[in-house]
């Protein structure tokens, strides 16, 4: 017990603690919606029902950090109160969620929003209403390359996202592949949306003269539940190497369903979907996942010796007490809930003690820390005026243990690029 009260005085006085002193610019209290003097009222929306549930546990962990932060004395003296609404990753939904997040209930900032899709549906509003939303749970490149540049006819920025974004995913297994593996015939499975295409484009750019490897891609609709048709298809064209770019649903489905039809080709799974027990669920079913070839920007679920994966089991055990089986069994989207909400405290900390949305903006575009403790360790979050991609790093990761292993790293952080 005295260990672990250490472990969490240690975080505690890194995330805590180590917020810089506010400017003579901000001195003055914020008149900005969301923030009073005890409290500031931020919000998000993700998909608590329908087809991408699997990630609700993202905002509840978000949730237990915040509460373990209210617990430690908030940010300059002020407590984070989250509101989680449910858009059943619809984008339809989303509009009007986030339009009463900001008109009626006043929120600071809008932090964690899940889904490329539902981002792009709002995005115009937020930047219109100048109001923040970052740290978006989704990959695209667009949130950090339209900062600067006319997207959808203006830039966006107010919005930002956080994980290494998509094409530099995509690049990093087509580097892979174009190095290690001659003589491959890439098949791609993928959502067909934005989501899906950025990992193709992130693929041919990473194979470069070899981008002809790619024999065929099938799309899938984000509502569809079965894949099989398009997973046949790219067996029966002769591929050896299937990239899936899909949610966890559509992800064990694609597993289950090569392994089925006697289909053993080289597999690369998007991260999104790298989730230890839907991976299980997939085993359960009959998929070969030893070999399976991921990426990841977060601990292993084996590295349950690191500091950071210590205070993260604390935190849920603690302020989430019902995910406690869920984070012994691997969920990452635990970790990665803790880790942004983890950013976001880094970056309130340094918005000043009367924190405005403009000190806000200024200090998401000034990040530089290896301190988070619950990302992969030695990964740098960094941002700039002119960089909005705040991690440029990943590890590749594979299958092994059969029906009760887990994703374990291979190699190092390799800086991804653009």
């Amino acid at each position: 017990m005295a260990r672990k009260g250490k472990v969490l005085t240690a975080f505690a006085v890194l995330a805590l603690v180590a917020g810089t002193a506010a400017t003579a610019a901000f001195a003055a209290h914020s008149t900005d919606p969301g923030v009073t003097k005890t409290s500031i009222h931020i919000g998000g929306t993700f998909p608590l029902t329908g087809i991408a549930s699997a990630y609700k546990t993202i905002p509840a962990a978000e949730s237990a950090y915040f509460a373990y932060v209210n617990d430690h004395g908030g940010v300059n003296g002020r407590k984070i109160d989250f509101s989680v609404v449910d858009d059943a990753y619809n984008p339809a939904q989303t509009v009007p969620a986030v339009q009463k997040l900001v008109e009626q209930d006043k929120v600071f900032a809008l932090m964690g929003d899940l889904g490329t899709a539902p981002g792009l549906a709002t995005w115009g509003y937020t930047n219109a209403h100048k109001v923040p939303q970052v740290f978006l749970a989704t990959g695209d490149s667009f949130w950090g390359f339209c900062q600067r540049k006319a997207c959808a006819g203006s830039p966006k920025p107010y919005t930002m996202g956080w994980q290494p974004d998509y094409p530099s995913e995509g690049r990093m297994y087509g580097k892979y592949i174009a190095a290690n593996m001659p003589g491959a015939k890439i098949g791609i499975l993928y959502q067909n949306d934005a989501f899906g295409k950025n990992y193709i484009t992130g693929m041919k750019q990473g194979l470069g003269s070899k981008k002809e490897e790619i024999i065929d891609t099938e799309g899938f609709n984000a509502t569809d539940t079965v894949v099989t048709q398009q997973v046949l298809a790219l067996k029966a064209k002769g591929a050896n190497v299937f990239f899936i770019v899909a949610t966890p649903g559509q992800a064990i489905a694609a597993l289950v369903t090569a392994t089925k039809i006697g289909w053993s080709p080289t597999t690369f799974l998007a991260n999104v979907s790298n989730i230890r027990p839907f991976l299980l669920v997939a085993a359960a079913n009959g998929a070969n996942l030893d070999g399976l070839i991921s990426s990841s920007y977060l601990p292993t679920w084996n590295q349950t010796s690191i500091p950071g994966m210590k205070l993260a089991k604390s935190i849920i055990d603690k302020y989430a007490p019902s995910l406690s089986s869920d984070f012994a069994a691997g969920d990452s989207n635990l970790v990665y809930g803790e880790a942004v909400a983890w950013t976001f405290v880094y970056a309130l900390q340094h918005a000043g003690k009367n924190p405005t949305r403009a000190s806000l903006e200024a200090a998401l575009h000034s990040m530089n820390t290896t301190k988070n403790p619950f990302v992969y360790p030695g990964l740098r979050i960094k941002t700039s005026k002119t960089d909005a991609f705040p991690m440029e790093q990943l590890v590749l990761t594979k299958w092994s243990g059969g029906t009760s292993g887990g994703m374990n790293s291979v190699g190092t952080l390799q800086t991804t690029g653009r």
